[in-house]
């Protein structure tokens, strides 16, 4: 199969998904949800599933070009968030009385971005290069292992930052890490429980793209945008 890192059609499909499932994840974050004794954002639904689509870019097209989605999607997610927070300030029409509703709902939270951001960019890379090298360490077997493995400790190092950079200073620290623990516990279960869908699409996509790329000589730099 073709070692070089190509955007074909399956690479756009699963990067636009990306891109729609983080910037969802961020609109749905102000609501809370609970079922017994469980709170949680509404966005902890939503935002593991970009980690699927990150294991499938980087298991089938390599790190490169899982690289260059994760920054266009954070921009993507930029884009929107400050264009719905642009929106809060425009004059509402005298005849729509819910400027109150709406501004709650896109009137983001400077502090609660910043963490979203700082997780997912720490969070998906450590994902992604993991990914791609114990796939040359182990010349592209136990998939299913190296899926949970690194999205395991991807989806740590995010939920911890993401916790901290929100909730410093607010709420008690053992609070905290009881969010972290709740989060956590939540996200990787849900990882788990994909893993064999995870494991046929990967699989779908090298067959019909004929590319399984080996991060052999790459050099793991996450601020390049290079596809060479």
């Amino acid at each position: 199969m073709s070692q070089v890192s190509r955007i074909t059609p399956s690479v756009i499909t699963v990067s636009l998904l990306f891109a729609a499932f983080l910037i969802l994840s961020n609109l749905t974050a102000f609501k809370l949800v609970q079922y017994a004794h469980l709170i949680f954002p509404a966005g902890l639904v939503f935002f593991p599933i970009t980690y699927i689509f990150d294991d499938i870019l980087t298991e089938v097209y390599g790190f490169k070009v899982s690289r260059r989605i994760i920054w266009s999607a954070l921009l993507a997610n930029i884009v929107v968030m400050l264009g719905t927070c642009a929106t809060v300030y425009l004059s509402p029409s005298p005849f729509w009385h819910d400027q109150q509703a709406y501004a709650t709902v896109y009137q983001a939270v400077p502090r609660t971005f910043l963490a979203s951001i700082v997780g997912y960019l720490s969070g998906e890379f450590v994902n992604s290069m993991l990914l791609a090298q114990l796939k040359v360490r182990f010349s592209g077997r136990y998939l299913w292992l190296r899926f949970i493995v690194s999205t395991a400790i991807g989806v740590g190092i995010d939920t911890i930052l993401f916790s901290h950079v929100a909730f410093w200073g607010l709420i008690p620290y053992r609070v905290i890490w009881s969010i972290i623990g709740t989060m956590y516990g939540l996200k990787l279960a849900y990882e788990i429980v994909v893993t064999p869908i995870t494991y046929k699409v990967s699989n779908a996509l090298k067959r019909k793209d004929n590319i399984d790329h080996y991060d052999t000589n790459t050099a793991f730099n996450p601020f390049s945008l290079s596809l060479d």
